[in-house]
């Protein structure tokens, strides 16, 4: 039995976040877990504004959209349902947002001003983070501090060392010319960059999801059996490797398990404003309950799914061994958690 103070405590629980350096939610999931089809309208018209499309949730669950109308990223902290603040000033039709792990804000700033800006954790003013040659439809800043932007007018994907001041960019998805090969994309969307640095791209007017291994140009599509995409725009991973996607112009979500790739919410392929409906549907993120958040554009406004505990038999049980380190030893404990239908979130990553 292993014994350590509340120092130890103390300093495990401050260094979750670092040992795990993401800042995005991938739960756990069981292979039949299912969300409520009737969702909760978490944001509208008078927070978001009209047509909102960016949104990101960190495992703090603290909520940022963008509110491409008015010029600003309103901010849910820490699992709040009433609007704590905004990010503002400068900002022309923000498209895209990413938080790290450290809380940096990026924030795409194209439009008419060609650039991402970042704001510092506990900042009030932004810094260019990015020069550009238009708006980023989506922004991913991946383990190893590369920023990555999709350039949908221009059909590629760039990406960006943030730890370098200069402002020179790498292509890394797409030659600059629509095409439907493996090289050549058509209006990249949504993008996600995994922990061994392969790129993921919702390939909006190809009807596809690109994926491109490290370095390599040639993307492979991947294979969605029985379920046509059509305009997908958003692509996330959970714990277990398993694809969510949001295929808007079937407005709808799709998600994959064990059994292959199935919708998930607003399964009727209809659009609408009613609770189980969606209308371009951008964005989809995951809280750390496995709940799911949508951009539901043309309603202007963000919906929550809730993931249905009892969609799965019985709890799941996950234990993990987590290294806690203090001034005097580094030690070993065996850190088990039980949810029912989800197991864990940041867990997975503390190796």
């Amino acid at each position: 039995m292993i014994l350590f103070d509340y120092f130890n405590v103390w300093l495990f629980l401050s260094i979750v976040r670092q040992i795990s350096g993401i800042s995005y939610n991938q739960p756990k999931l069981c292979a039949n877990a299912t969300w409520n089809q009737t969702a909760i309208t978490f944001a509208n018209i008078t927070t978001v504004g009209t047509q909102p499309v960016g949104m990101f949730i960190n495992t703090d669950n603290s909520v940022y959209v963008a509110d491409q109308a008015n010029g600003r990223i309103q901010v849910w902290l820490n699992g709040s349902t009433t609007l704590t603040g905004n990010y503002s000033g400068g900002l022309s039709v923000p498209y895209s947002v990413f938080v790290t792990d450290n809380g940096d804000v990026y924030v795409d700033n194209g439009n008419t001003n060609y650039r991402v800006d970042k704001w510092g954790w506990n900042s009030t003013s932004s810094v260019p983070a990015m020069y550009m040659c238009a708006q980023c439809y989506s922004l991913f800043v991946d383990i190893n501090d590369m920023l990555y932007c999709a350039m949908s007018t221009y059909h590629q994907v760039v990406s960006k060392s943030l730890d370098t001041r200069l402002n020179v960019w790498n292509i890394v998805a797409g030659t600059g010319t629509a095409g439907s090969t493996p090289s050549t994309l058509n209006q990249p969307n949504g993008i996600f960059v995994d922990n061994n640095l392969n790129l993921y791209v919702a390939d909006y007017s190809n009807n596809r999801i690109q994926e491109f291994a490290l370095g390599q140009l040639n993307g492979t599509t991947i294979v969605t059996g029985a379920i046509i995409l059509s305009g997908p725009t958003s692509v996330i991973f959970d714990a277990d490797g398993y694809m969510f996607i949001t295929d808007m112009k079937n407005q709808r979500l799709i998600g994959s398990g064990p059994n292959g790739f199935r919708c998930i919410a607003a399964c009727s392929g209809l659009y609408g404003s009613s609770s189980s409906q969606l209308y371009n549907p951008h964005v989809i993120s995951f809280d750390t309950y496995g709940n799911i958040f949508v951009v539901d554009q043309f309603n202007n406004r963000v919906q929550k799914f809730l993931l249905l505990p009892n969609s799965c038999n019985g709890t799941t049980t996950v234990t993990t061994m987590v290294t806690v380190t203090s001034m005097n030893n580094t030690q070993s404990v065996s850190l088990t958690t039980t949810v029912p239908g989800i197991s864990s979130t940041t867990a997975p990553y503390l190796n």
